[in-house]
């Protein structure tokens, strides 16, 4: 029968693949995924706030219809105004047409490259219809280098969505739309493209104008929106009061674009920018100077995205998935997550193109966090069978570096190579002493041995194997080492503890008139595979290899030598030879080795009665 796919797999691999396929433009359309558009919306905001004002482009210049020039009437004598036919028709808003006229023909007669209107002529003038006249008269030379303002309004009533195109109230060879495209918070993103024409504008009577700054340009509009790149607060555009305008040398028009327009806040166009309010006509300013530039913001092109979304997520799963612990995955998607900023601000600065952020992020945070929590879940499951299982086996401060690190200690079903020691300790004459006692004076015999034996290990930071019938084994070296040479002494030093132990045992039995008990202890050095071993139901933290065999084979010796009861192998006699006094009992057989090894009986450390 065939197995079916991890789960966690599955959980991980969606997590990955959503992101990629909802950041394709083609599944993108219709989906509800407004959240991870708008959030692409504010992460463009905030770049273009983290990179900081810049100097502005000085095309196009601002005519401004600013608060001083609607109050000319009052912060001026009519003496003041006499030498000035502008400043005499100024006052509060709105102005004659004819006057506006006169701002465009004045700068136009300067040398100005164009004009631009931003303010939508869309009904007679309140002047009467002569001052109309009077407006199409004064600029008809000129009728070909001014542009126009149309706007677009969505109104709802009862439900009903009505769309509206205002045009201005003339026909005229030049119109651009003012429209701005807004974010959920109604902050200024971008100027609208053909595509946006083709949604908004296709049903609606003709004439359908391009985005302003298109039109001031003598440009085609992009197919996308065009995202503005803001370089600074309110006021940083140049720009001429107009109650100014006559002070002004000719070289601040020569060849330069003129934008019309109003800056005074009670005329009611200002705009939120990622830097604050900001009037109306100086972010067309700023659109109409990025199409110039071409330094407005397009999405990345699908046939970039797309790969480009692929081959970044496969590469950020790729590195997540070799990512072990929970704390290294948690790493890894902070590293990646300020690897795709970085290269989106690349990307930004360096083409003008805006990467579907939001997507990566989404696919960075829903993947790493899923492998993350799955992870931390299966640590804390795998820390706490290791400490169901060991904290009887090993010392308290051995036990917190293994929860630390669980992985050193072979939590799979596979195993682990290294060289440590191996103690192997049984009970002489156990097997006739056990038909002598009782079942229950045997096991409460037996558990005061082994107490003392395992306190022995203990102390000395050993790792308590097994419990064989009256034999015990230890290691000494997992699944921390300390070194070879330490470890060895640990191990001697417990074998010492033991035999301490036993003799105080021996006084209690003796005093109780009970049959005393002697132990042999076997000690090797060598190399073994550690692991768990059994089934997945039931597993048990062990070694294996020769060097078990051979500790257990020199504690059989013991009864061979009786006087010894701890013999060490000369493996283990090379690592320590300075620190111990033994004797050399030779070469000796080992059942089931294959030739006879180097055999030595302890007797003390040196330095110790």
């Amino acid at each position: 029968m065939r197995r079916l796919p991890n789960p966690r797999l599955w959980g991980w691999g969606l997590a990955l693949v959503v992101p990629i396929l909802i950041g394709m433009p083609a599944l993108r359309q219709g989906l509800p995924i407004g959240m991870l558009e708008q959030l692409d919306v504010e992460l463009q905001s905030l770049a273009i706030l983290l990179h900081g004002r810049k100097p502005p482009s000085n095309d196009p210049v601002i005519v401004a219809i600013d608060e001083t020039s609607l109050a000319v009437d009052v912060l001026f004598t009519p003496e003041e105004r006499s030498d000035s036919p502008l400043l005499q028709a100024m006052g509060p808003w709105p102005w004659p047409r004819s006057l506006q006229a006169e701002l465009a023909a004045y700068v136009l007669e300067r040398g100005a490259r164009g004009v631009i209107f931003n303010i939508v002529f869309a009904n007679p003038s309140a002047y009467g219809p002569e001052d109309d006249q009077q407006f199409l008269d004064r600029l008809s030379p000129w009728r070909d280098r001014i542009t126009l303002a149309a706007d677009f309004e969505r109104n709802s009533n009862d439900g009903i969505e009505q769309r509206q195109l205002v045009l201005p109230l003339w026909p005229w060879p030049r119109i651009g739309l003012t429209t701005l495209l807004l974010s959920e918070r109604g902050q200024v993103r971008a100027i609208p493209g053909s595509n946006w024409n083709e949604d908004e504008l296709g049903t609606l009577p003709g004439p359908h104008p391009t985005a302003l700054a298109f039109v001031a340009n003598d440009r085609p509009p992009s197919r996308e929106a065009l995202g503005l790149p803001f370089s600074g607060p309110a006021g940083d555009w140049p720009m001429v009061p107009a109650w100014q305008l006559e002070t002004q040398p000719d070289s601040v028009w020569k060849d330069r674009l003129v934008l019309i327009g109003s800056t005074a806040a009670a005329m009611g166009q200002q705009q939120e920018t990622p830097f604050g309010p900001v009037s109306g006509v100086e972010v067309q300013a700023v659109a109409i100077a990025a199409v110039a530039e071409n330094t407005g913001l397009l999405p990345l092109q699908a046939s970039w995205e797309i790969p480009l979304l692929i081959g970044w997520i496969a590469l950020a799963g790729l590195l997540l998935l070799r990512a072990r612990s929970s704390r290294a995955i948690v790493l890894t998607t902070l590293l990646l997550i300020s690897l795709s900023l970085l290269l989106t601000g690349t990307i930004w600065l360096g083409f003008q193109r805006w990467l579907p952020q939001a997507t990566v992020l989404a696919g960075l945070l829903l993947g790493g966090g899923t492998k993350a929590a799955q992870t931390w879940l299966q640590e804390n499951r795998e820390r706490d069978e290791l400490r169901r299982v060991l904290e009887r086996r090993v010392s308290p401060r051995l036990l917190q570096k293994i929860l630390k690190e669980p992985d050193r200690l072979g939590t799979q079903l596979g195993g682990q190579h290294c060289r440590c020691v191996v103690l192997f300790t049984d009970l002489v004459g156990f097997t006739s002493l056990s038909s002598q006692l009782e079942a229950k004076t045997l096991f409460n015999l037996l558990n005061a041995y082994f107490d003392g034996l395992a306190g022995a290990v203990i102390a000395e930071d050993g790792l308590l194997d097994k419990f064989i019938g009256d034999s015990l084994m230890a290691e000494f070296g997992i699944p921390e080492s300390r070194g070879d040479r330490e470890e060895a002494l640990a191990a001697i030093r417990a074998a010492l503890a033991m035999q301490k132990s036993l003799a105080r045992l021996n006084a209690q039995l003796a005093a109780e008139q009970q049959p005393t008990l002697s132990q042999g202890i076997g000690l090797h050095f060598g190399d073994l595979i550690a692991g768990n071993l059994g089934s997945r139901d039931r597993l048990e933290f062990t070694v294996i290899g020769a060097t078990v065999n051979v500790a257990s084979r020199l504690e059989g010796l013991t009864r061979q030598f009786q006087e010894y009861p701890i013999l060490i192998s000369g493996e283990l006699l090379a690592l320590v030879e300075d620190a111990v006094e033994v004797v050399d009992l030779g070469p000796q057989a080992l059942k089931g080795w294959p030739e006879p090894i180097q055999v030595f009986g302890f007797i003390k450390l040196i330095g110790e009665e």
